[in-house]
């Protein structure tokens, strides 16, 4: 089975240009749908630290999806330019020096986009620092968002194998750095209803199933192999910043 038809292949790979691009209208709006669900909360944070007020922002990032609606800009997408988080990024920087101009001729985008007063309720409990620039808090939201859907897909997959116990008492062991030292193990072999010997084993399962997951999700928005360890590396030190 291709990417392109196998259902549980990932649509934020720089194959969803190419998807944008199809001349298959559902596959090229189902596409758009998921990268507009996937990454609008970065997109938004970046416009909202621009200095636009929640009502402009929903209104920039209602018409900058109108772009990618119309494939004004997608569909110029350079696959050599590397990573979708960069491009995406550049393309909103670009879209925004204009906006005020042009905004008076565009129409919002319908989009199956959930309300925005959701992304504006997240963002006023950001708790931002002078030195948080538009662009570093794009990065962290996109990084964030990023380990989010690998938690999830790893949350669904342990409870496909009936192993949700195992993954709730562990999530957080994995989050903090994926080391048991600190920890009570014993009693977390005790909540987890196995041995500690057991719980050590699944810990590095976990840890390589994870390893595993975040390797495809950053393959996922670059433009090849090589590339990979660079974007994980940067993405890990934007949570050092």
């Amino acid at each position: 089975m291709s990417e392109a038809n196998d259902p549980r292949f990932p649509t934020t790979h720089w194959t969803l240009i190419r998807r944008l691009k199809s001349d298959d209208e559902v596959m090229s709006r189902r596409a758009l749908d998921d990268l507009c669900a996937q990454y609008h909360y970065p997109l938004y944070c970046y416009i909202r630290r621009r200095g636009l007020d929640h009502h402009d922002a929903e209104d920039a990032l209602h018409d900058f999806l109108a772009r990618l609606l119309a494939h004004d800009s997608l569909i110029r997408a350079d696959e050599g330019r590397g990573r979708l988080r960069g491009y995406l990024g550049t393309a909103l920087h670009r879209f925004l020096l204009n906006w005020h101009e042009s905004r008076s001729h565009r129409k919002r985008a319908e989009t199956s986009l959930e309300d925005l007063s959701e992304a504006e309720r997240r963002y006023q409990k950001e708790k931002l620092s002078d030195g948080d620039t538009p662009e570093r808090i794009f990065e962290r939201k996109w990084s964030q968002e990023l380990l989010k859907r690998v938690l999830k897909t790893l949350g669904e997959s342990y409870q496909n194998k009936s192993k949700s116990v195992i993954f709730r008492v562990l999530r957080p062991v994995l989050l903090s750095g994926g080391s048991l030292t600190g920890y009570d193990t014993k009693a977390l072999a005790k909540e987890a209803g196995v041995a500690e010997g057991y719980l050590r084993l699944s810990l590095h399962r976990l840890l390589k199933e994870y390893r595993v997951l975040l390797r495809q999700e950053v393959l996922q928005t670059v433009d090849n192999l090589q590339d990979v360890e660079d974007e994980l590396a940067h993405l890990m030190s934007v949570f050092q910043k």
